[in-house]
């Protein structure tokens, strides 16, 4: 009898060890391995934005252009990358967010639906994940669009990519408005065969700017490239005078716009600034 009851326990004490640490790794190893992809589809993927709620100690311009409040231009940043913006959704209801690597190289993109907080100014925190072997220049933009779906306010910030933690910055203070327009005003409506535009503006870099009248199907009615000087003192605004000849027939709506493009190989529109106005005969 004590060799069976020997016999009996000795492979349940020899095989408790066994059986806990087999039932362990079956139990733990799937877990493990879901969380493993669940963290990488995670951080791609389901990446979260805060609820904007309407902010009373903050006015952006009263054009409606947005303002990117962090990162600051020439920043150095590690992933994610979070951006703070104030802003007002387009016309369409809706604020996009993207984010180009060097070569003009997508590396995010997100349409975010405000509708709901249309005509209201909004506070937007975001995080946008990324993967780069080295570092590499990158422009961050945000974008709001018409009912056509057609650009009307572009703004944007320089950075710098890293592939490792050690010499981040913030970059530079948040710059707005960008554009001071003090004629024509807002939905004016202008009589003749000139449309005088004058302002000031804070460009984004050396390149000349485009001043063009967009007819209602989106056809450019009349354009003009103006050089621009950059100013010693990068508080200071660059004066602009324009004279765009028009010619038309009938009483017609038509969008002002005002834009820079890039001077870097990440291509497009840095800044651009929109109004609309109505020209009559």
């Amino acid at each position: 009898m004590q060799l069976i009851h020997r016999y009996q326990n000795r492979p349940t004490v020899f095989h408790r060890p066994v059986l806990l640490l087999c039932t362990s790794l079956l139990i733990f190893i799937p877990f493990f391995r879901g969380n493993t992809c669940q963290a990488y589809a995670k951080s791609l993927e389901n990446i979260s934005v805060s609820t904007p709620t309407p902010i009373l100690e903050f006015s952006i311009p009263e054009s409606g252009e947005p303002v990117i409040l962090s990162p600051g231009d020439n920043a150095r940043l590690v992933s994610p990358l979070k951006i703070k913006l104030a802003t007002r959704p387009g016309d369409d209801g809706m604020v996009r967010i993207e984010l180009f690597g060097k070569d003009h190289r997508l590396i995010f993109r997100k349409l975010l639906d405000y509708g709901k907080y249309k005509r209201k100014t909004i506070l937007i925190e975001q995080e946008i994940p990324f993967e780069i072997r080295s570092d590499e220049s990158a422009r961050l933009q945000v974008v709001l669009e018409n009912y056509k779906n057609k650009p009307i306010f572009i703004t944007s910030v320089d950075l710098t990519l890293l592939s490792v933690r050690g010499t981040e910055s913030k970059g530079e203070e948040a710059v707005y408005p960008r554009f001071k327009i003090e004629q024509p005003v807002p939905g004016q409506t202008v009589q003749g065969e000139f449309l005088v535009i004058k302002g000031q503006i804070k460009p984004v870099n050396n390149t000349p700017i485009v001043v063009e009248l967009i007819a209602s199907d989106w056809n450019t009615l009349t354009s003009k490239i103006v050089g621009i000087t950059l100013p010693a003192d990068q508080t200071a605004y660059t004066p602009i005078l324009v004279k765009l000849p028009f010619k038309t027939e009938t009483q017609i709506p038509a969008t002002l716009r005002i834009r820079q493009e890039s001077n870097t190989l990440i291509k497009g529109t840095v800044m651009l600034w929109s109004d609309m106005i109505t020209l009559i005969k």
